[in-house]
């Protein structure tokens, strides 16, 4: 399960290194994409560099949304929390529909090249 708040740290590290020229464009969205990740409540979750806000994948598109509740699920209780994260694989194992997945992710690509290219001009 998605670990909200390393991923919001990792994605503010790494727009650090990219704005500092430690890695470039394409590992920085590579190492983006590595980032999203499935929450309790069966969704992909992603947190945006350019706008540090939280997005959601509802099943056809990323929309803004908070993982409050989901956190606030986890601090009432831990027990299921970890009892869900021991099982994640069986998750994995489930039979998804990928094809949302993938237009997203070329949703994701190309917005960076559209920031990348904006940026050279």
């Amino acid at each position: 399960m998605i670990d909200f708040t390393a991923v919001q740290n990792s994605v503010r590290a790494l727009k650090n290194q990219l704005e500092t020229n430690q890695i470039d464009e394409k590992i920085f969205e590579d190492h983006l994409l590595t980032l999203i990740d499935v929450a309790e409540d069966g969704h992909y979750w992603m947190y945006g560099h350019e706008s540090e806000r939280w997005f959601r994948h509802d099943g056809k598109k990323w929309v803004p949304a908070n993982p409050h509740n989901i956190l606030a699920q986890r601090q009432n209780n831990p027990a299921a929390s970890n009892q869900i994260g021991h099982h994640h694989s069986d998750l994995e194992d489930l039979s998804l529909n990928w094809s949302w997945f993938v237009a997203s992710l070329i949703i994701i690509i190309g917005i960076g090249w559209l920031v990348y290219f904006s940026s050279l001009g």
